[in-house]
């Protein structure tokens, strides 16, 4: 499989481009360029000028956001296969959040004037913006209400469950193991909790036979985190 090729099979996996055309995707790839990042930088301030948007090939990224008395607030982590950076990239706009490297990152860029151009040029590209914006407000609203109105266990359970869906071939019963990849203090910030908090939610669900912590991260009982999680 030659480089393009396997850019391209990584972007059919992305929510962004998913839906397109092998064709419309090596027209895409065409036009990205790689770029690598070291555990800890500073990949975007919010407030910054949004030039490209970033397709992870590997690797962890934080997305976050400041509060006015300091605290960050992590609403999600992109890793292989996710795109980020492309609200400001395509409303031309300032970064409306932190993109911090959380671990080593490779990842892939699309310039803005490169982007603008596949959606001036191909409808099909455009409609796959569309769709995937939406998604991203569906996605936001969801976590938004899972920190107002539910129990820290319960925004980890489905956390867990979120994960697990990711992993390729993710049976929907049994157990099935799950590497976090992330400290407590990490999960705390993507569940607006205290690390003590997800300390307590990760030994109430271990309790409940839903968890158990192992050295190489956590088996999954998904029927058993269904249930905390409150899901069918």
């Amino acid at each position: 499989m030659t480089p393009l090729d396997t850019l391209v099979s990584h972007l059919s996996k992305t929510k962004l481009f998913s839906a397109l055309p092998v064709p419309d995707l090596a027209a895409i790839a065409q036009g990205m360029r790689p770029a690598e990042f070291s555990a800890g930088q500073v990949i975007f301030q919010r407030g910054d000028p949004g030039k490209e948007v970033f397709l992870v090939v590997d690797g962890r990224v934080r997305l976050s956001i400041l509060s006015v008395d300091g605290r960050e607030l992590s609403f999600a982590h992109a890793t292989a296969g996710h795109v980020f950076g492309e609200i400001a990239t395509l409303d031309g706009g300032a970064r409306s959040a932190d993109a911090t490297a959380v671990t080593k990152v490779s990842a892939m860029t699309l310039s803005q004037s490169v982007l603008n151009r596949l959606i001036g040029d191909n409808p099909a590209v455009s409609r796959a913006v569309i769709a995937f914006l939406c998604a991203r407000i569906r996605d936001t609203d969801q976590q938004l209400e899972a920190i107002a109105l539910h129990p820290i266990e319960v925004r980890l359970a489905r956390l867990f469950l979120s994960a697990v869906r990711l992993q390729p071939g993710a049976p929907k019963t049994g157990r099935v193991a799950l590497t976090i990849g992330m400290s407590q203090s990490e999960l705390g910030l993507l569940i607006g909790a205290s690390r003590p908090k997800v300390n307590g939610a990760l030994a109430m669900l271990e309790d409940s036979g839903a968890i158990t912590r192992t050295d190489q991260g956590i088996m999954c009982d998904l029927v058993r985190l269904q249930d905390v999680a409150g899901l069918d």
